[in-house]
């Protein structure tokens, strides 16, 4: 399982203070890095792995758009080594390796740091994972760092591979953008997964308000919470990268960057209509217990009800009286006194019975439903 963005993760360094700006804190079983390297242009491709740092400044240039993707941050030599042949800030090093950055755009002078929060929900019972991705767009370059190998990145790598115009005659600028949007995408079958499992749990809190259900209910509203607060500032990002002076990016890709905002509008309502969702699972979890315990106290007081008379009869003749006394109970001489007291106990129950089903009271506790 990836690192999820729980700021107390243990495989993540605990927060210090006092360390300088942009100190590098790596992850005691960070993933060794992995560099892929994409070079293409309209007609050409290039596509390989880089061992060394060093080898990247050769690259540039080579080829009208070069990405590199790093796949771990396990090693800080070759982080650095990436921000020598980029020209990347010291302190953007340290939001790489600090895994608990939110969504955010900020500008260089020659290029631009774009954080974003991958999310995955594989299945019910399975712990949010959350994965930080960190780009850089450049006049010619992209580069990508993930924290783990495996990335929603393979239709861009395939529309590259089959030499999609749009793809490859659009510039770094326009490359940047379809990885944006392949993180943003990735959001929707998620989504849908997660509003097909309301659904199921919504009819679990229904029919089986136990304990069990109600904490699937807890951590459903911490699953979408964690949602929430990755797509709200994902949408302020994407909206930054519209404005008119915003460098980098091309008049020709801007109205994708558009579709990109409505993209992330689309998914903060599926997120809030889900928080109301989940609010109102923990209201009707509350309700449907209340119902039951309703049923239950209904049930009890029909049986208390139906041996409250037969109690007191039992009572009655359960007494100790002398049977020689003229003034004793006629009854308790009757050789058929116990048929006839268990003959009437049995028709009390019955009649009363009948009265309550008649009266509608069995629907009260439940017993009249199927």
């Amino acid at each position: 399982m990836k690192n999820t963005s729980s700021p107390t993760d243990p495989a993540r360094p605990p927060p210090e203070t006092g360390l300088p700006p942009g100190t590098i804190r790596l992850a005691a079983d960070a993933t060794p890095p992995v560099i892929h390297i994409f070079g293409f242009g309209p007609d050409e491709l290039y596509e390989g792995t880089v061992e060394k740092p060093a080898d990247l400044p050769a690259l540039r240039g080579r080829w009208p758009v070069l990405w590199v993707n790093v796949n771990g941050l396990g090693d800080e030599g070759v982080l650095e080594g990436i921000a020598e042949a980029f020209s990347l800030h010291r302190l953007e090093l340290e939001d790489i390796a600090n895994f608990n950055q939110r969504p955010k755009v900020e500008v260089y002078d020659q290029h631009l740091f774009i954080v974003l929060q991958l999310q995955r929900w594989l299945e019910p019972g399975v712990e949010l994972e959350a994965e930080q991705l960190s780009l850089f767009l450049g006049e010619d370059f992209v580069l990508s760092f993930q924290e783990q190998v495996g990335d929603p990145f393979d239709p861009v790598r395939g529309r590259l591979r089959r030499g999609r115009p749009m793809i490859r005659e659009g510039g770094a600028d326009y490359l940047a953008y379809s990885l944006m949007d392949a993180v943003i995408d990735n959001y929707f079958p998620m989504m849908q997964a997660y509003g097909d499992f309301l659904e199921e749990l919504e009819d679990d809190v229904i029919e089986q308000p136990n304990i069990e259900t109600l904490e699937r209910v807890r951590e459903t509203r911490k699953i979408i919470r964690d949602i929430r607060r990755a797509v709200w500032p994902l949408r302020d990002a994407v909206s930054s990268l519209q404005g008119e002076h915003m460098p980098f990016f091309e008049e020709t890709t801007r109205p994708y960057l558009r579709d990109l905002h409505d993209d992330t509008l689309r998914i903060i309502d599926l997120a809030e209509s889900y928080r109301d969702q989940v609010a109102g699972l923990m209201d009707g979890y509350m309700s449907a217990v209340s119902f039951k315990m309703n049923e239950v106290m209904g049930m009890l007081t029909l049986v208390g009800t139906i041996f409250l008379p037969l109690s007191f009869l039992t009572g009655l003749y359960g007494m100790n009286f002398d049977t020689t006394s003229p003034h004793n109970m006629p009854e308790l001489a009757y050789p058929f006194g116990y048929p006839i007291l268990i003959t009437v106990m049995l028709t009390m129950a019955g009649v009363m019975l009948l009265f309550f089903q008649r009266r509608g009271w069995f629907e009260l506790t439940g017993l009249g439903r199927s």
